[in-house]
């Protein structure tokens, strides 16, 4: 059964060592789209704040970079320690999401409409943050909810 999500705009976040890709749900929560690609750089934390501001979102979706196995990875230490920066200087709900096969799944879409691993540098992690939204909506929509934020 599904419920009824709060009217509102929602971030994901696919975190990089390089890049930040991410993606945001209209006022319905019916469309994911890529929004855009950041670089992880000195001016991330005021570029994140810039579109909190801008786009009001009710909650930022982040990828959780887990194993197959779903035990924590080496990243995942580093994916807390944003998350809880964002949530510090932002003052913003942050839901981490596996994101397993995330990036795998955006290079496969994209092999599908003809852009290739070169062409794809640019928007595959917009992709994979579109990928991280879409199941955060998938769980927020369930009887279980998205879970505690960080």
């Amino acid at each position: 059964m599904a419920i009824q999500l709060r009217r509102g705009r929602r971030i994901g976040i696919d975190y990089g060592d390089v890049r930040i890709g991410v993606a945001i749900t209209d006022l319905d929560a019916i469309l994911v789209s890529p929004l855009l690609t950041l670089k992880n750089d000195e001016e991330l934390f005021q570029n994140l704040a810039n579109l909190v501001k801008e786009q009001e979102p009710l909650y930022i979706a982040l990828g959780s970079p887990l194993h197959l196995s779903g035990e924590k990875s080496s990243k995942s230490a580093a994916v807390l320690a944003f998350a809880n920066k964002v949530k510090e200087l932002l003052k913003i709900d942050i839901f981490l999401v596996d994101e397993r096969l995330t990036t795998k799944s955006a290079q496969s879409q994209l092999r599908e409409v003809g852009i290739g691993s070169r062409e794809s540098k640019g928007i595959i992690d917009q992709i994979a943050a579109v990928n991280i939204l879409n199941q955060a909506l998938l769980l927020e929509s369930s009887t279980n909810g998205l879970g505690d934020p960080v």
